[in-house]
């Protein structure tokens, strides 16, 4: 990683700790914008610096510090009913990270070809928008079976504790993480690449 990488993998890994604050104690699954930090790392960072930080968030947790929803951290947590949720960051960033970066990609394919603004924007948009639902539901598809297995309960106390309350939530925190993307992923990739922070001309 060169040095912008590495600023923008701990800017993420820290608004990741930062959204576990931000807790609402619903049940043995916090409602918190760990998730929205989570897919909006993978948006703007793509796969590499989305992986990098959500790791470091995980081990940052996992040695005790309180990174963890309410301002906790123990390697127990792991172990607990939020465990699954926490491990299935890193498929989920992973996931999300990779269909950014496929149409970043196209982006600036179909620019180049002289493709209309839109038409590049929308192919983008699309793109990132699979991307972002793929990731949340990798959340699910790990956390809610976890959920079950740890605290002993059937499917449907399970789906109820670990998913019903959170997916209206979930949808908005999507929306708003794409539409973060749409706004900077432009001013992210030349950072990136060129190492200013706007858009090109």
């Amino acid at each position: 990683m060169n040095i912008r990488s590495t600023v923008l993998t701990s800017l993420f890994a820290a608004l990741i700790a930062a959204g576990a604050y931000i807790s609402v104690p619903i049940g043995p699954v916090p409602i918190t914008l760990q998730t929205f930090f989570i897919l909006t790392a993978g948006i703007l960072g793509g796969r590499k610096i989305g992986v990098s930080a959500v790791i470091i968030y995980l081990i940052a947790g996992a040695l005790g510090l309180p990174v963890f929803s309410g301002g906790t951290g123990s390697i127990a947590h792991f172990f607990g009913p939020t465990g699954g949720y926490l491990l299935a960051s890193i498929p989920a960033v992973y996931v999300t990270g990779i269909f950014s970066e496929l149409g970043t990609k196209m982006y600036h394919l179909l620019f180049d070809q002289k493709a209309q603004l839109m038409r590049s924007v929308i192919v983008q948009t699309v793109l990132v928008t699979i991307g972002t639902l793929l990731g949340s539901m990798i959340f699910y598809f790990i956390g809610v079976p976890w959920l079950k297995v740890i605290l002993q309960i059937d499917w449907g106390k399970a789906y109820g504790l670990g998913m019903g309350p959170f997916i209206i939530g979930d949808i908005i925190k999507m929306i708003a993480a794409i539409s973060l993307g749409n706004l900077f992923s432009g001013r992210v990739y030349n950072f990136l690449h060129f190492g200013a922070f706007h858009e090109s001309a």
